[in-house]
């Protein structure tokens, strides 16, 4: 199975790519949010490009494991992207995504605009490895909630 992973902010959504065979995520892009066709018609772009068969949304929770006002955007703006796709959709915990983003990112010298534009697509790979790694394993427990 393909997956597209996204990372959605509220500015821009990464992006990123991997599958079961292969089991290993790929950043590949960053879209600047715009408006949910927009952003559909962009998504769907790369859904064809790689032929993606399912979309694996990192869903923000608090250091606690509860879920704020952030979560519940998500959510709701990841079903409506998956509807206007046409893609089953499963949410993955992204709690402290960024921050191994940003380590990554850092660990390769990379500094300014073009390294914090590449982030979210980074950040987006993270949250898709995880679930990725977690396939191979008994199931998807706590951190994972498959919609569709």
């Amino acid at each position: 199975m393909k997956y597209l992973g996204l990372d959605i902010g509220d500015k821009r959504i990464g992006v990123a790519c991997g599958d079961t065979e292969v089991r290993i995520a790929t950043p590949l892009d960053v879209i600047e949010r715009v408006a949910l066709e927009h952003d559909a018609r962009a998504l769907a772009r790369l859904v064809r490009a790689y032929d993606a068969t399912h979309l694996v949304v990192g869903l923000p929770r608090n250091m606690d494991g509860t879920y704020g006002a952030q979560a519940e955007a998500v959510k709701t703006y990841a079903h409506a992207l998956a509807q206007a796709l046409g893609l089953p959709l499963t949410f993955w915990d992204e709690r402290l995504s960024t921050i191994e983003a940003t380590q990554r990112v850092h660990a390769t010298g990379a500094r300014g605009k073009k390294s914090r534009r590449h982030l979210d697509a980074i950040a987006a790979a993270v949250i898709l490895q995880d679930f990725l790694d977690s396939q191979g394993s008994a199931g998807t427990g706590d951190a994972g909630e498959q919609t569709m």
